[in-house]
C-alpha cells in the first residue's frame, strides 16, 4: 500500500447502517441486505471514519491509542480499509 492511499479520504455510503454491539460493530448494507461484523479494533477504525478523515489520520489516531509497531498498525489498517472498500461498505477517494 502506498503513501497515496494514506492521503485518500474515507466516504461511507448512505446505504450503510451500523451500530455498536459491545466492543464490536455490526455494519449493514441496505442495498444488498448483508450484515458485516467488525471486531473491536476494526470497530474503532469504523468509528474514526464517521467524520471526514484521511486514511493517514486514522493510522495516526490508532498508533496513539494502541500499543504496537506503527508499521503493523498501518498495514492492518490499510488491509481493513481495502477489504471494506471491496465489499462496498466505504469508498476511498482523492481529496
Amino acid at each position: 500500500m502506498s503513501q497515496r492511499m494514506e492521503n485518500m479520504k474515507v466516504i461511507i455510503p448512505e446505504t450503510i447502517l451500523w451500530r455498536k454491539d459491545g466492543d464490536q460493530a455490526v455494519l449493514f448494507d441496505e442495498e444488498r441486505g448483508e450484515p458485516y461484523l467488525l471486531n473491536d479494533t476494526a470497530a474503532r477504525v469504523w468509528e474514526l471514519c464517521q467524520h471526514p478523515v484521511c486514511v493517514g489520520e486514522i493510522i495516526n489516531a490508532l498508533a496513539a491509542e494502541f500499543e504496537g509497531e506503527t508499521q503493523t498498525i498501518k498495514k492492518e489498517t490499510l488491509d481493513l480499509l481495502s477489504r471494506l472498500e471491496e465489499k462496498k461498505l466505504l469508498r476511498l477517494v482523492v481529496p
